[in-house]
């Protein structure tokens, strides 16, 4: 979990200064669509994953 934290963090400072790698948004919305789907299987907690996806997104359509 730290480290989806630490991507959009990440991702966030990038904005800041350019338009953020299309690619790496991509490829983070897709490991944490993954994370959210292996948590409901599993009953898991997804409310976390699911507010830094929402923060992905932002940063995608919003922002890039």
């Amino acid at each position: 979990m730290e480290k989806y934290y630490k991507e959009v963090i990440g991702l966030y400072r990038e904005a800041l200064t350019k338009k953020p790698d299309d690619e790496r948004l991509i490829d983070l919305q897709k490991r944490l669509s993954n994370a959210i789907i292996r948590a409901r299987i599993t009953g898991e907690p997804t409310s976390i994953l699911e507010e830094l996806k929402s923060d992905v997104d932002y940063l995608k359509y919003s922002i890039a």
